[in-house]
């Protein structure tokens, strides 16, 4: 098959090669400095290669266009035998390349790069003009796709404009004065600050810039100094708090740095606006804190008051209790007349008793406090009999034996009485179990018109603080009814009532 091309054709894809050669002549000292994990070097030298592929190739449409009517593009290129054997090398050199890095993607173009030496141009003959259409094709819109990667890649790499932009950008006043005074170095925010301040920016000599920062820090509101004046100690003594604007608050710091062994006197300005208003609030917070804690302070002395008074009350209500038995115990045995030397024998031991009853408060198990009061009145022959068994919540076995023993002491005082009985039980519900108890006596009938003294109200009180209840009923025999539920939300509820 024979394929021909006229003048403008090869003129026009010799100019597709010189435009591909000129691009990729631009892309390789930007791929020299291109930061990239792979070895720049040898990169370098594979893509200058390329360089001299894309010249060969124009080469030989050059000289097919000069003898066109001698020589077709086939003929030109086998009269160019040698300087073909390059591209050869060339291959050779992409293949180690793609193979090391593992870039199968070089494969296209090593392709159309083995295909200009002169083996392929010989076997092709006159078709081989088609591999040069496509490989004119194939590299310039390879050198394109390059530079506009190139040009992506410079602008994301750090240089030395993007690092003098960053620090001109960044919210930090930067100052840097040689021994002279000079500024060598100083940013939009430094430079925006001096400004506002009312300071020269661009001055030959800046060394006073440092005592002119501490003037005005010096005349800065008190208030406006102690607003941030916290938590600056590590930034040494050479510090200065000034107020830029209304809405601006700047920390100026000062120290000596050594570049390339040479001295330099550097100015930080750190913005603490915000630092300062949260000292402002964190200010704020701590007083009304302190009010809080003065408050409280007297809340818990209220408290200690209300305990105390309760505590007070308490041991009085367990003094009523434990000597106002002993002392009906005792007023027995005087009414009988028993001084004898056994009498004696059995009230000294219950006398002597009293400042330890008082002591433990109660600590005993309920049933062996029981079976202490039943002991302690049996000893003036009052005997009680006891009736089933005490509850097993202790909140309520307490109020039980405060009830029984305040009772017993009662009948024993007021009405006489020689026996007191004592009957204990449970009964259950839906709205719970309640624990029930009847205390009466046999003694004197109250009289009709009977007038509750202490006594009755103490030992209904106790009950309501469970909240139970307790019922007298006058008729003989005297009998007090005592109900405490035993669901703890019940009772929680009731005292609320």
């Amino acid at each position: 098959m024979q394929i021909s091309f006229i003048l403008p054709q090869i003129v026009a894809l010799d100019v597709v090669f010189a435009l591909a050669a000129c691009l990729q002549m631009i892309h390789v000292p930007l791929i020299a400095s291109r930061r990239s994990s792979y070895n720049r070097k040898v990169i370098c030298a594979y893509e200058t290669s390329l360089v001299l592929h894309l010249m060969i190739s124009a080469l030989i449409l050059f000289a097919s266009s000069g003898s066109y009517l001698v020589a077709p593009l086939d003929v030109c290129a086998r009269a160019m035998g040698g300087v073909l054997w390059l591209n050869a090398a060339i291959f050779a050199y992409g293949v180690v390349l793609m193979v090391h890095y593992r870039r199968p993607v070089m494969l296209a173009e090593l392709l159309l790069v083995g295909a200009v030496t002169p083996p392929v141009v010989f076997a092709m003959g006159s078709v081989w003009a088609v591999v040069l259409i496509a490989e004119g094709a194939f590299f310039l819109f390879r050198s394109v796709a390059a530079l506009l990667m190139d040009v992506r890649n410079r602008q994301e790499d750090i240089t030395a404009f993007s690092t003098i932009e960053t620090i001109n950008v960044i919210p930090v006043g930067i100052l840097y004065l040689d021994s002279r005074g000079r500024p060598l170095l100083m940013n939009r925010c430094m430079r925006k600050n001096l400004v506002e301040l009312h300071m020269p920016t661009d001055l030959g000599d800046m060394s006073g810039t440092w005592n002119d920062l501490r003037k005005l820090s010096m005349q800065m509101p008190e208030g406006g100094k102690n607003r941030v004046r916290i938590n600056l100690d590590r930034f040494g003594e050479a510090r200065a708090v000034v107020e830029v604007s209304p809405a601006e608050i700047r920390l100026f710091v000062c120290d000596d740095v050594m570049v390339l062994g040479r001295s330099f006197e550097r100015i930080i300005g750190l913005d603490v606006t915000e630092y300062a208003h949260a000292h402002d609030r964190l200010a704020q917070a701590n007083h009304l804190l302190e009010l809080a804690g003065q408050e409280l302070q007297a809340q818990i002395e209220e408290v200690k008051k209300v305990a105390d008074n309760a505590a007070y009350l308490r041991m009085r209500a367990r003094v009523h209790d434990v000597i106002g038995q002993r002392l009906s115990i005792l007023h027995r045995y005087l009414e009988e007349g028993r001084l004898d030397d056994e009498s004696l024998e059995q009230i000294d031991p219950l006398l002597r008793s009293i400042a330890a009853d008082l002591r433990s408060g109660g600590d005993a198990e309920p049933a062996e406090q029981l079976g202490d009061i039943v002991h302690a009145f049996g000893l003036v022959s009052v005997q009680i009999d006891v009736e089933g068994e005490l509850p097993s919540d202790a909140r309520v076995a307490a109020a039980f034996l405060q009830i029984i023993r305040e009772a017993s002491t009662n009948a024993t005082k007021h009405a006489q009485a020689h026996r007191v009985h004592v009957r204990l039980w449970q009964e259950t519900s839906e709205d719970g179990a309640v624990a029930r108890m009847t205390v009466s006596n046999d003694g004197a009938p109250a009289p009709v018109s009977y007038r509750e003294g202490t006594g009755i109200p103490g030992m209904r009180h106790v009950a309501q603080d469970l909240g139970g209840s307790l019922e007298v009923r006058p008729a003989p025999p005297f009998t007090l009814a005592v109900s405490i539920p035993l669901n703890s939300n019940a009772t929680a509820q009731r005292r609320s009532s």
